[in-house]
Parts: structure tokens; C-alpha cells; sequence
């Protein structure tokens, strides 16, 4: 039974619990219980366990509790609150929403390790320091600690039964939190899934991923598919050339480019025409500019300790995962057991993760390459032993469970969201075309969001909306000069040279190249490819990119405006490029689209159509 105040109020009673509304956060309910840090005592202390509830909004006892754990590991459920209440914000009439907030993360004890919180990637010195920091607490903030916690916020809050959506690692904490609770699942929805058991401590499926993954993408854009041959040869070459003296980037870094292309779409818009610019015509900015971007967005952390904890992370990592070493070996002799699996792997398949070798796929970051991770990492008790976040034999419930992946994620694989499908004999396996890492969140064509929303409130999602979900744009070609450009396609009226059009293509590419980037990244502020420099804010559903001298090809300096409508993804740039020429051009950002253009050049009109940039 739960007991319930009124939603205004400034606390309401939920269960055994009293739960105050979140300062500054109305809407939100904040709730805190103290766990034990180790079960069994042998390790004293205790740790917060914080939450966030939302009260249905309809009179009366809900129909359920709908409980959002998030990725990371590292990330606090709490911390994206606001995305989870969107994505559910349909059935919250009848149906409360829960968050808590994984022990050494936000509220719960966030765990602060230093170098390793703030440097810019992460490093084995840096893991050991956090280690040796947490020392015999290091082993307690593993998935199955973390589950427990949930069983007893749920029993303090009186809910005997939940709905369990989890993205990203939070699909692997709810495997954990199924096997181990079974009785208080009646659902998993498991978006970007992969194993919380028999998972390879070598991630096979990410290399055969990522050269799949690229080379659809183009597949399902005409300019690229008419290319010869593929993007995997493309970025072969690519890689190739990047081995050679005194190349401006490594493989090991492109390697993270193609890998965190799943986090994102950037990489699959340009890497393709970034490789045939160095390979082909000696132009190494566009790929210094995506490895540029892999580790600063990608592989740092810019959200501070409050928004991810890189010692929560390495601690679960270290805790749950499968190694390569055994775990119970003092780090000495692990760190030997590692470069011996190393040498053993790279003998059996040295084409993991090729185009690159095992050794530059090794040399990413820690939380990206994974295995190198916990080689110094703390050992943990014999009762509570590492890489055994369930134990042996233990089934899952048989509960209703969808399990979703984008067919483009490299970080969560389909391979390995079939493995956790297989898990579950009531699974229903949607696989969404055209889509990254996690499906549901933030979904923009309405229908993994939809099928998510059905199959929680017990109605049989209907999955045919993915084949409805559009292929990802492929940038056709970068530029030095406007010049090595195709001029836009002529329309009724035009005057303008093929050389002026050439320039307006030019200014179209830099419009949207700044575009991309303020709406993928966030970035308030940025430089052009090749020069120049942008600033961008959102108002409303409008977001204002304003060019100041941007030069995507090196000879065409373009200022002036884009807004970007972000409910209906168009685009309408108005430039000014050099010798007093304008141009206006709009397009559709989201899948396959036309950009008209017109504008003046001296005494020539233009007046064009190109596909959109």
C-alpha cells in the first residue's frame, strides 16, 4: 500500500517514507535511505542511497511504478530526470516514476577520485591511485550492491513490483537487479543492451560492428554508395597512411573516432570524406578535426563529479565485468597475465578489431579499450568475488522483456543485444535502423520512444515504425578550395557561373558544418574547419547559429545566421560571402533532403538546388 499526499505539496508520504520536493526542482521528490557499504559488516561504513520520485499525476493508487536506471556506469539515475520524464511522460497520469541513484554516484556517496575525475582521459595510473584511495571499500560498488539498495528503496517506499527500464549500463545493472530480485519484476524494457554474464572480456562484436556499421551507412546514401569501393577500404587507407613518420594523427586515435561513432553520427557523416581528403589529396584537417572532437566530447567528461563519477565507474567496471587476467592475482602478477592474454588474442585473431591492430585498440582510453582497466585495481573478498555480478546457475525471471539496439551503436552491439534477448524467454527483439547508442531517449522519429511506451503499460508494441526511421546523411566530399567543389544544380532564373555556384555550395557546406556541431555537441562557441570562428544559443525551439568568417573551403570566408527549428529539423541559413555576394539557403536536417538556394552575386542571380549539406 502506498500513502499519498497531495502532488503540491512541498512533501508527500510515500510507503514508511516522507519525500520533499527537490530544491529547485519542482515536480521532483527527493528521497534518501542509509545502506550498509559492505552486507556482511566485515567492512564497516555506510553510504546514502539517494532517489528521485515523481507522483502520478491522476487521483488515486497508481498502476504501477516505472523505475529508470542509467548508463555509465557513473552517470545518477537523478541526472536525467528531466529526459526520463519525457520519455514516459504519457503514462505518468497513472504510473509513478523512480530513479535512484547508484551508490557512488550523485547522491548517494559520489565517489571522487583525483587525477582520475578531472583528467582528460582515463589512465592506469590514475585507476591505481583511486584504488589505492578506496582501498577495501573499492569492492562494494558493484551491480549487485547497487540492486540491493534498489530492493530496499522499494521496500521503504512500500512498491512490490516494478517496471524496469534501463539504457546502456543500466541494461546490465537490470539484469543483475532481475536475477537477483525476481519477484519484483514484472517487465524490463533494456535499451542498448549487452551481457551482465558470459560477456568476452575482448568485446569481440565491436570491431565486426564498427566496419558494419560504416559501411551501411553508405550503403543507404546514394552519393556514397556510387562510390567505388567501401568505406572500410576508405578508412583501411586511411589507417594505413596514419602508421606512416610523421602523420598528424595515430591509428590508435582514429580508432576511437570510428569506435565513439556510436555515441553519435558525426563520424558517420564525415569520417568516409575525411579519409579520401588525406588519402586522396593530402588533407589531413577534416580527420585531425574528428579526432579532435572523439576526445574532447567523447572521451572527456565536461559534466563534473556531480554529473558522473569516473571512480564509480572504474569501481563497477572493475567489480562486475569479465577480464582478461584473473582479478585475484595481486596486480604485479595480473598486469603479466594481461600482456600474455594480450599476446595469446593478438595469435588467434589479430583482426579483432581491425583495421586495427589489438595493440592500437588497446592504447584508448581506459573506458573505452576496456581490458587494460583493472589490472591494479584493489583485490575484493573471497565473498564477494569479481566478474560475478550473478552468481552461477542463476536464472532470469520469466518476465515480459524488450530488448532494443540501433543497428548503427558500436558501444552496445546488436550481436550482444541478442545475447541478452536470448536470456529472457518472453524477450521481443527490436532492432532500429539508422540509430546509435540507445534508442529511446531523445528518440526524434517517435518510435522507439512509442514501442517503449506500449510494451511497459502491457500493450504488444508495434515495431513496424523502424523500417519508417531515415538513413543518416553522408557528407559527399570536404573541400580545400571551392574549386574541388561540384557547383549546385542550376534552377529556373539562374545567371550565376558554375564557379559562383561553386562558392555557394561552399557557404551551404560551412552553414551546416557549424550547425552540426552546435547541435551535437552543445558547443556555444566554436572555430570553422578551415578558419573562422561561430557562436550559437537556443531560444524556445530555436536555436541561432551565428557565423563570423567561417571557412569550410579555405577561399570562402562566410558570416550571417542559421536557425535551426529543432521540433521540425529545418534549416534556413542567410550568409554573406566575399565581393558583397548573399546567399539563403534551407534544407531539412533530419534524413534525406533538398536545399534550395538563392542569392545575389554582383550582378548575377543564383538560383540552385544541391543535396542537403
Amino acid at each position: 500500500m502506498i500513502l499519498l499526499g497531495l502532488l503540491a505539496a512541498p512533501s508527500i508520504h510515500v510507503g514508511s517514507l516522507t519525500l520533499h520536493e527537490c530544491p529547485g526542482d519542482p515536480g521532483y521528490y527527493c528521497g534518501s535511505i542509509v545502506r550498509p557499504l559492505d552486507p556482511s559488516g566485515a567492512v564497516p561504513g555506510t553510504t546514502p542511497v539517494g532517489f528521485t520520485f515523481v507522483h502520478h499525476s491522476k487521483p488515486g493508487l497508481p498502476i504501477g511504478t516505472i523505475v529508470a536506471a542509467e548508463g555509465g556506469p557513473g552517470y545518477p539515475s537523478g541526472g536525467s530526470r528531466d529526459s526520463y520524464r519525457k520519455l514516459f511522460a504519457p503514462l505518468l497520469n497513472s504510473y509513478d516514476l523512480l530513479m535512484m541513484d547508484q551508490r557512488g554516484t550523485g547522491r548517494s556517496g559520489v565517489i571522487d577520485c583525483e587525477p582520475l575525475q578531472s583528467d582528460a582521459v582515463v589512465m592506469l595510473p590514475d585507476v591505481t591511485k583511486c584504488g589505492q584511495r578506496l582501498g577495501k571499500r573499492a569492492a562494494f560498488y558493484g551491480s549487485a550492491f547497487a540492486a540491493d539498495d534498489l530492493r530496499a528503496v522499494l521496500d521503504e517506499l512500500g512498491v512490490q513490483q516494478i517496471a524496469l527500464y534501463g539504457d546502456s549500463y543500466g541494461t546490465f545493472f537490470s539484469q543483475v537487479f532481475a536475477a537477483l530480485h525476481p519477484t519484483r519484476v514484472r517487465l524490463l524494457v533494456l535499451d542498448g543492451a549487452y551481457p551482465a554474464r558470459g560477456e568476452s572480456p575482448w568485446y569481440p562484436a565491436i570491431g565486426r560492428t564498427m566496419r558494419e556499421a560504416f559501411d551501411r551507412v553508405c550503403r543507404r546514401d546514394a552519393a556514397c554508395a556510387a562510390l567505388p569501393g567501401t568505406t572500410n577500404q576508405r578508412i583501411a587507407a586511411l589507417v594505413a597512411k596514419a602508421r606512416q613518420n610523421g602523420a598528424p594523427f595515430t591509428a590508435t586515435q582514429l580508432a576511437m573516432v570510428m569506435y565513439s561513432a556510436g555515441l553519435g553520427s558525426i563520424a558517420y557523416r564525415e569520417l568516409d570524406a575525411a579519409a579520401r581528403a588525406y588519402v586522396q589529396n593530402d588533407d589531413p584537417v577534416p580527420a585531425q578535426r574528428l579526432v579532435r572532437e572523439a576526445y574532447d566530447f567523447e572521451a572527456r567528461d565536461t559534466s563534473g563529479l556531480a554529473g558522473h563519477s569516473q571512480g564509480l565507474f572504474v569501481a563497477t567496471s572493475c567489480q562486475d565485468n569479465s577480464q582478461a587476467y584473473d582479478m585475484r592475482l595481486a596486480p604485479a602478477a595480473r598486469e603479466k597475465e594481461y600482456h600474455a592474454a594480450l599476446a595469446r588474442e593478438n595469435a588467434l585473431e589479430p583482426g579483432l578489431y581491425a583495421p586495427f591492430t589489438l595493440e592500437e585498440f588497446m592504447n584508448a582510453p581506459l573506458d573505452f579499450s576496456y581490458v587494460p582497466l583493472c589490472q591494479t585495481w584493489p583485490i575484493a573478498p573471497a565473498r564477494y568475488p569479481a566478474s560475478m555480478p550473478i552468481p552461477p546457475g542463476t536464472p532470469m525471471p520469466d518476465v515480459p522483456a524488450l530488448v532494443l539496439t540501433g543497428d548503427l551503436d558500436t558501444i552496445t552491439t546488436p550481436t550482444e543485444g541478442n545475447t541478452v534477448a536470448s536470456f529472457f524467454p518472453r524477450a521481443t527483439r527490436v532492432i532500429v535502423p539508422n540509430t546509435t547508442h540507445v534508442t529511446a531517449m531523445g528518440d526524434i522519429d517517435d518510435c522507439a520512444s512509442v514501442i517503449v511506451r506500449a510494451f511497459v503499460a502491457g500493450e504488444k508494441p508495434d515495431a513496424h515504425c523502424v523500417s519508417g526511421v531515415p538513413p543518416l546523411h553522408v557528407l559527399p566530399q570536404f573541400a580545400r578550395t571551392s574549386a574541388q567543389l561540384k557547383p549546385a544544380l542550376a534552377s529556373e532564373g539562374n545567371t550565376a557561373t558554375p564557379e559562383q555556384m561553386k562558392e555557394a555550395t561552399s557557404a551551404a557546406y560551412a552553414a551546416a558544418d557549424a550547425l552540426v556541431r552546435a547541435d551535437a555537441f552543445g558547443e556555444t562557441s566554436g572555430k570553422g574547419l578551415r578558419g573562422g570562428k561561430f557562436s550559437a544559443g537556443t531560444r524556445a525551439h530555436i536555436m541561432r547559429v551565428t557565423l563570423d568568417g567561417v571557412r569550410w573551403a579555405s577561399d570562402i570566408p562566410v558570416s550571417g545566421t542559421v536557425a535551426f527549428d529543432t521540433r521540425h529539423f529545418t534549416a534556413h541559413a542567410v550568409l554573406r560571402l566575399p565581393a558583397g555576394a548573399t546567399l539563403d539557403a534551407t534544407w531539412k536536417t533530419h534524413g534525406p533532403s533538398t536545399a534550395t538556394l538563392a542569392g545575389t552575386f554582383g550582378a548575377q542571380t543564383l538560383r540552385a538546388t544541391m543535396p542537403a549539406p
